[in-house]
């Protein structure tokens, strides 16, 4: 999608071999408002199962989004449909949500058990603080999501991904390249396009992980004043 003010750019590898779709899921929306809205998540586990319930979790969001909710309420309603669909008690799914402004001046954010996002604004990458809330499927019924509004730079750029993206290893020790790595590698790019950004992270932390630890990445990039 590529509104007149936001800019969106998305990688998907699924983990299972030759699966088209993996238990991931990401989407993003502009509303008759001006507003754009973003989600990016993962279902716990590998297999069709958790496919399925990510595709489910995907078209659910969009539909509530469309229909005019948005904050806690959406993810109380996303939450009731994720556990009526869930064929085991166990399954759980994290989710970032985001809703950049109008105006560009402000985004607030939900965390359903799901990594910070990172700001990348003036050459500088760091992660965003934000209010943290338990996955969705973890309590249902008794979780409670606190918004957290950011003031944005006039130019700059929100990274949102999942665990397939960090979880692996930095090297050939134990090591996992988690946020801190990620950053390194976002000051360490040789590309200065979003594409070849997103392109750069991808490969790297596939090659440093060299296949030792499998899962589904996802990596969403929203970019807005020529961030």
């Amino acid at each position: 999608m590529h509104s007149a003010d936001v800019t969106v750019h998305s990688r998907y590898l699924p983990g299972r071999e030759r699966a088209l779709l993996g238990g991931d899921f990401l989407d993003v929306v502009q509303t008759p408002d001006g507003a754009v809205h973003a989600v990016i998540g993962d279902v716990s586990g590998h297999g069709p199962d958790e496919a399925a319930l990510g595709v489910s979790l995907r078209i659910t969001w969009r539909a509530l989004i469309l229909a005019g909710h948005d904050g806690a309420e959406l993810l109380d309603l996303l939450e009731q449909v994720f556990v009526a669909e869930r064929p085991r008690a166990e399954m759980f799914a994290t989710c970032t949500t985001v809703t950049i402004a109008a105006d560009l001046r402000s985004a607030t954010l939900l965390l359903a058990g799901h990594h910070e996002p990172l700001l990348c604004a003036d050459g500088v990458a760091g992660e965003v603080t934000a209010a943290f809330g338990p996955a969705l499927g973890m309590a249902p019924g008794r979780s409670r999501w606190r918004p957290t509004t950011l003031t944005l730079p006039a130019a700059g750029a929100l990274l949102l991904y999942t665990d397939g993206l960090i979880e692996g290893h930095s090297g050939p020790g134990s090591e996992r390249l988690g946020a801190d790595g990620l950053i390194g590698l976002i000051c360490a790019v040789p590309d200065s396009s979003v594409s070849g950004l997103l392109d750069h992270l991808v490969a790297t932390a596939r090659t440093l992980n060299a296949g030792r630890h499998s899962d589904d990445l996802a990596v969403l990039h929203l970019s807005w004043g020529g961030g």
